[in-house]
């Protein structure tokens, strides 16, 4: 089986689990993406790194990861020659590896020929909403059209929120199994809570009331400039408040904004997998102030799972797929930063509620489950 092209926390949690059962290539570009330079050079050279890197495996393992030439798409106008090419060579790596499935996540990365006219069967895992970013235009329209092929095309589908499931159906007709983001729910819940006790030691945190923002920082659509905003506002009101930033990119707005432990602010960078649970526990509570747009309002966020399954209270921005899904212990702030300020000054915002309620309806957010869906839907 042939992971393509990311290798993502979903794409990793659900990889290393279909590994038990049948033998995993992941195609894995992260040398050459991972960077929070955002600058027209740095987007240039990002794509001459994946247009001319070599084919090579980076590391053996029950999950082998190999690298290989992508082209990147560029726009309406070159997006299929992208996609052709990179399915050139997604088929020589399904040959060369004796892959008898392709799972992808990313409509714009490769367009399989239809079903009867390739060796591999093909599994698309919707993740987010591409194409209503842009709501008119040329753009807009080849998204659209360029995403419905990729639905068609693939022998089987899955989706990471009811929205999304949904939006198959419409855009394609076809089904998508449900298959949400999820946690390492056993690992969350086995943490021993004296690992907690020790971030909150080495960091200084005891007695005071820590607020956790866990994930990756280096979108812009992340809501941390409002984040930070409205903490400087709630923080005068509650000086006993912490902010617990971890993650790639968390000191991409606050270090250059000089916000640092004087003001509450802790950012950690970056941890080892398995410390993730202790930094959830290290919090009593949760924030996901990502700005509502289609390609945040239709997924499941990751953060807000992990926080849910270690029992915290998250403040959220109103995103669609989480007001559906309304789990006891969620509460909503318009995204501002004074309707944010306000909430986190307001002990009331991160009220108790009933933990059966809340462990009942988070059965189905176990990366377990979601890897099983998924294995079962492909066939394998």
């Amino acid at each position: 089986m042939l992971f393509a092209p990311d290798l993502r926390v979903r794409e990793v949690e659900i990889a290393r689990r279909v590994a038990e059962h049948v033998p995993v290539f992941a195609l894995d570009r992260s040398e050459a993406v991972n960077t929070s330079d955002n600058s027209l050079g740095a987007r240039l050279a990002m794509r001459r790194r994946l247009a001319f890197g070599g084919t090579r495996v980076l590391e053996d393992g029950k999950v082998t990861r190999v690298t290989m030439p992508v082209w990147p798409a560029t726009g309406p106008l070159f997006n299929r020659l992208a996609a052709w090419g990179n399915n050139r060579r997604i088929a020589a790596l399904v040959e060369r590896f004796g892959c008898t499935h392709v799972f992808h996540g990313n409509p714009f990365f490769f367009l399989p020929p239809a079903p009867g006219r390739r060796k591999y069967r093909v599994h698309f895992d919707v993740i987010d909403n591409f194409h209503d970013e842009w709501r008119g235009g040329v753009v807009a329209r080849s998204r659209r059209r360029f995403l419905q092929d990729a639905m068609r095309r693939a022998d089987t589908l899955s989706a990471c929120s009811h929205s999304l499931c949904e939006q198959a159906e419409e855009l394609a007709g076809r089904r998508a199994a449900y298959a949400p983001n999820g946690a390492a729910r056993a690992a969350l819940l086995q943490c021993p809570p004296e690992q907690g006790a020790r971030v909150r030691a080495r960091l200084g945190l005891e007695g005071r009331f820590v607020v956790g923002f866990i994930g990756n920082h280096r979108m812009a659509f992340d809501g941390m400039e409002m984040l930070l905003d409205a903490w400087l506002v709630a923080r005068a009101a509650r000086p006993e408040l912490a902010l617990l930033v971890v993650g790639p990119g968390s000191d991409r707005v606050a270090g250059p904004r000089r916000l640092g432990p004087a003001e509450g602010v802790h950012c950690v960078g970056p941890v080892k997998p398995d410390e993730v649970a202790a930094y959830l526990h290290a919090c009593d509570a949760g924030v996901h102030p990502y700005v509502p747009r289609p390609v945040t309002e239709d997924a499941t966020p990751l953060n807000v799972v992990e926080f849910s399954t270690c029992g915290k209270p998250v403040l959220c921005s109103p995103l669609r797929e989480l007001k559906r899904l309304a789990w006891p212990n969620l509460t909503f702030a318009a995204h501002n930063a004074d309707e944010w300020g306000r909430a986190l000054a307001n002990p009331a915002t991160f009220p108790k509620f009933d933990p059966d309620d809340l462990a009942s309806r988070l059965h189905a957010f176990d990366w377990d489950r979601t890897a099983e869906v998924v294995r079962t839907e492909m066939g394998l």
